[in-house]
């Protein structure tokens, strides 16, 4: 089959990106695999970098009033699949969703099969454009969770065929680092202020509906004694003004490390005691959650979306309500009385993630809504 992955993220595209790119490298053996990004994305530099993948510049125009940009994009996305003639087309947001209904309504050549992914827990509108790229340009839908197909019953793209397929991940690249390379990344990082330190980790940045800044009050929020033996280390997205003016007013300056991105998140992962995935929005599923369990960390989850489905509470992470730093705190302290504890639950993550988040179910079960469009 030939099959067209799209993303319309400029930049850095988080949990989709890993989702398309893991999709395409799978399948590039057995397919003729496309990824249409912008060009300014992560996503096409690392598209790019793999062989058997064919990188397409693409851009997704989010907004009607761009009505130059949009004609120029339709016209190029039309030309594109008359000449290519996919058997699949994938899109994984809106503004490329749309682009391709667009480029594809009224055409004259034969429409390949299309899959949308519903990555998010945002609410799916019933506006007119929306019904239309249901009845026109959706032959499937994924739902990366059971809530996020909660929010697809119902909805616009009811009649269409859906499957609830959870993300997977690459649990041989996302393996946890031997004791002693994990110490010199922990040294690396640490360095004497914070040597001894329980760390507490996240790989998802700052984003508002992360919760990253409801663990730095929970940490905030501890007995001094045991404030001082603990340090957070955020890599993603770095604060904004108004978050760094928090974090000054808590006095938690001393107790943050914040690395920014990053291509590659394991080094971090591994100098982690803990991880954290505390999202109180938007979020549907986590790769990252999955990954930081992958490399044998437990992680601290909110009770939000399918999160609590990666953890079994006080066996390989810990469970609270979203924004309950009272819970977080309450948690935090249990980690500094049984740090004893962490490395066992850490072996029961990593085994949690050879059970169950490998991804080769996710690639299987993907590939079977595609084969679909098979003539």
């Amino acid at each position: 089959m030939k099959i067209l992955l799209t993303n319309f993220h400029n930049g850095r595209g988080g949990g989709h990106d890993t989702y398309v790119v893991s999709l395409a490298r799978a399948l590039a053996g057995r397919h003729e695999v496309f990824i249409g990004a912008p060009r300014t994305s992560r996503l096409l530099q690392h598209a790019s970098a793999v062989a058997d993948i064919r990188a397409l510049p693409m851009e997704f125009p989010a907004k009607l009033k761009e009505l130059g940009r949009f004609v120029g994009a339709i016209r190029e996305l039309r030309t594109l699949l008359k000449q290519e003639r996919f058997d699949v087309v994938h899109m994984n947001g809106s503004p490329d969703h749309r682009l391709v209904m667009l480029a594809t309504l009224f055409a004259s050549f034969k429409r390949p099969y299309f899959v949308y992914t519903k990555h998010n827990t945002i609410r799916v509108k019933r506006d007119f454009m929306t019904k239309l790229k249901a009845r026109r340009a959706t032959h499937h839908v994924i739902a990366v969770s059971q809530p996020a197909a909660k929010l697809l019953e119902g909805s616009v793209y009811a009649d269409c065929g859906m499957s609830v397929i959870a993300n997977g991940v690459d649990i041989d690249f996302y393996a946890p680092f031997d004791d002693a390379l994990a110490a010199r990344r922990r040294e690396a990082l640490l360095g004497v202020a914070h040597a001894g330190k329980l760390v507490v980790g996240t790989i998802t940045g700052f984003d508002w509906y992360k919760g990253t800044m409801d663990m730095v009050a929970a940490v905030a929020a501890l007995p001094e004694e045991m404030r001082k033996r603990v340090v957070l280390v955020v890599a993603g997205t770095e604060p904004n003004d108004a978050q760094r003016e928090v974090i000054e007013s808590l006095n938690m300056s001393d107790n943050l490390l914040v690395t920014g991105f990053t291509d590659d998140v394991r080094g971090y992962v591994a100098t982690f005691d803990v991880g954290f995935m505390v999202s109180y929005a938007v979020e549907s599923s986590s790769f990252a959650c999955r990954e930081m369990m992958s490399m044998g960390r437990p992680v601290l989850v909110t009770r939000y979306a399918s999160l609590p489905d990666n953890v079994d509470d006080g066996v390989d992470g810990w469970i609270v309500e979203p924004r309950d730093t009272h819970a977080m705190t309450a948690r935090l302290q249990i980690m500094l009385e049984n740090r004893g504890r962490l490395c066992a639950m850490g072996l029961s993550a990593r085994a949690k993630a050879e059970r169950e988040f490998c991804n080769s179910k996710f690639i299987r079960e993907t590939e079977q809504v595609y084969v679909r469009a098979a003539p």
